[in-house]
């Protein structure tokens, strides 16, 4: 019973402390700061695999850096957004389920970018307007 206690209390910190960074975000955004976004990005230009990143936005035009080795990539300035979907089953196993895909398409090929259902209108928004 302590355990259950434990972990719930566990769930709840962890819960306010993603809901707390993702405000926080939303509010460096609305004020001209730049912030990073957690995403997914897959690029037919840089190969089929999914990449795990953040989304700088916010200050300037938007680049992607790469979670693991610090590469940044800038996007496109031609993106035009195609879509909005769900990932399917087989997209699931390699992101987040529960995320949704921005689907682009620019000279430089299709941009798909994964974010959660939340963020998703900060990032749409920030896309459009670089």
């Amino acid at each position: 019973m302590i355990e259950l206690l434990f972990l719930a209390a566990v769930a709840a910190l962890v819960g306010w402390l993603v809901n707390r960074k993702r405000r926080q975000r939303s509010a460096a955004v609305a004020a001209g700061e730049a912030a990073g976004v957690p995403c997914m990005l897959k690029w037919s230009a840089h190969g089929s695999r999914w990449r795990a990143g953040r989304l700088l936005i916010g200050a300037g035009p938007p680049v992607w850096k790469a979670s693991w080795g610090g590469r940044e990539l800038a996007l496109p300035t031609d993106l035009r957004r195609t879509g909005t979907r769900a990932p399917s089953t087989r997209e699931g196993m390699s992101i987040n389920p529960g995320s949704r895909i921005l689907e682009y398409a620019s000279s430089g090929g299709m941009v798909l970018i994964a974010v959660m259902p939340d963020e998703l209108d900060l990032v749409g928004k920030a896309l459009e307007s670089a």
